[in-house]
């Protein structure tokens, strides 16, 4: 028996791989949400069409074309696949929690850090202002707002403005 259903937007990639082990090691069923499903995972378009399953207890998502690819070039039509894989995906997930009679507990997104101005001297917490000063704070922004969901459906929603993430593997 399972604490219920978690569902990774992303769930394949560097973040979501950590999340989904940690997930599985204290009891959840982990489901993920990919553009190469498996087994253990579904597609975006399965998602758009099938909805997200009813013993659904969250969703997370940590979708996105990784920005520090050294193979791309910093183009406009890749600024465009960085806000597209991160804002459309976030939005479709909202959508489908939207549309369930039992939607989870919990909605958590993980946007960035450039929310902020850079500074070497100011502190920062959640109420800071930020958002609007170049392409990182408008897609962090941007992304936030596109995980908003109804108050009546009483979804606890959580934010995580992270950095850049290393791995010695």
């Amino acid at each position: 028996m399972t604490l219920g259903t978690v569902v990774i937007g992303g769930g394949t990639g560097f973040i979501g791989r950590a999340i989904c082990k940690k997930l599985k090691n204290i009891g959840y069923e982990v489901l993920t949400v990919s553009r190469q499903p498996d087994l253990y995972s579904m597609s975006w378009n399965d998602l758009s069409h099938d909805g997200l399953p009813s013993s659904c207890v969250a969703v997370i998502n940590v979708a996105g074309q990784n920005v520090l690819d050294p193979k791309r070039r910093w183009t406009p039509g890749f600024q465009q696949n960085v806000y597209a894989s991160r804002i459309h995906t976030t939005r479709l997930l909202a959508e489908q929690i939207q549309k369930m009679k039992a939607p989870p507990r919990v909605f958590g997104v993980i946007s960035g850090v450039g929310y902020y101005r850079t500074s070497q001297t100011e502190t920062y917490t959640e109420d800071s202002p930020g958002g609007n000063h170049d392409y990182f704070s408008k897609l962090a922004a941007d992304w936030e707002a596109a995980s908003t969901l109804p108050p009546d459906l009483k979804v606890r929603r959580f934010i995580v403005r992270s950095g850049r993430h290393f791995s010695s593997n």
